[in-house]
């Protein structure tokens, strides 16, 4: 199960979130739908609207049901089939997902499927998304980012209501140290945190660390502290009537260079910040 904690670093993390639509459709597919035991690059979502068939994901076989959005990551062996005449009527698209070089679905260990509550938006969704891929508008592209990362979004956030059902990716060394990156920040941002103090945590020359933290993350973990901790004096501005020098001292900075920094991050000084948001 995802600890809040967790949870709260992986929302940091969706910031870096980047899409790429390959193929959007809908299909009703016949006994020839089949391909067995291969392993893709890219993602699939398949939006069950009728119909009967089979998907075999990492090793376990699903049936799945009308009103079910199933995602079948890259990088894990899959296979899919028609069980009978009454096959899939579905929608469904090839995109990737990746936060860095990783793909999202790897790092968040979400679970393979949901159950849809608003089955009419998610249609909607799709014949946007469908619209969006056979146009030819000058941004059609930027519409469809923006609609997959909207049915990107509606998957995280039904997942996360059933936390249990996350898988951990911590057979993965590289997400293990990242995750151990992550935390180490989260409880020291009121501290000066130095990448050669990161390095030392995961036993990683400091510039290795910040090659592999760009590739998982990215940006650089200085620019990963240094958000942490505006997104954090936001919070306080907002919700605390603590000074805004107090504030600064809790993540860690000058006041100068704290009322500098969040300017250049939030385009507003601390004062005007918590004066529009109050």
């Amino acid at each position: 199960m995802k600890t809040s904690k967790s949870l709260s670093r992986l929302r940091n993390l969706l910031a870096n979130v980047q899409v790429h639509l390959s193929f959007a459709n809908y299909t009703k597919v016949n006994m020839r739908w089949r391909q067995m035991n291969f392993v893709p690059d890219f993602n699939r979502f398949y939006y069950i609207r009728e119909g009967e068939g089979c998907l075999v994901i990492d090793g376990v076989t699903y049936y799945p049901k009308p009103g079910q959005l199933f995602v079948m990551p890259a990088g894990v062996k899959q296979s899919y089939y028609a069980t009978n005449e009454n096959a899939f009527g579905k929608y469904w698209c090839h995109f990737t997902a990746k936060i860095g070089d990783t793909d999202l679905f790897r790092l968040t260990g979400v679970p393979y499927s949901i159950d849809v509550e608003d089955e009419e938006r998610l249609s909607g969704l799709f014949e946007k998304l469908i619209g969006h891929y056979e146009s030819e508008s000058f941004s059609a592209v930027l519409l469809q980012k923006a609609t997959l990362l909207e049915i990107v979004s509606l998957f995280l956030e039904t997942a996360v209501l059933n936390r249990e059902s996350f898988r951990p990716a911590e057979e993965d060394s590289g997400i293990q140290n990242l995750n151990k990156v992550l935390k180490y920040i989260e409880l020291h941002q009121h501290e000066n945190v130095t990448v050669q103090q990161l390095a030392d945590l995961v036993h990683f020359h400091p510039n290795y660390l910040i090659r592999q933290f760009r590739e998982l993350v990215g940006i650089s973990p200085i620019q990963y502290v240094q958000r942490l901790k505006m997104d954090t004096a936001k919070t306080l501005l907002t919700a605390t009537d603590e000074s805004i020098s107090d504030i600064a001292r809790r993540v860690g900075m000058e006041l100068y260079y704290f009322s500098r920094t969040f300017k250049k991050h939030a385009g507003l000084s601390p004062s005007e910040y918590r004066q529009l948001m109050s």
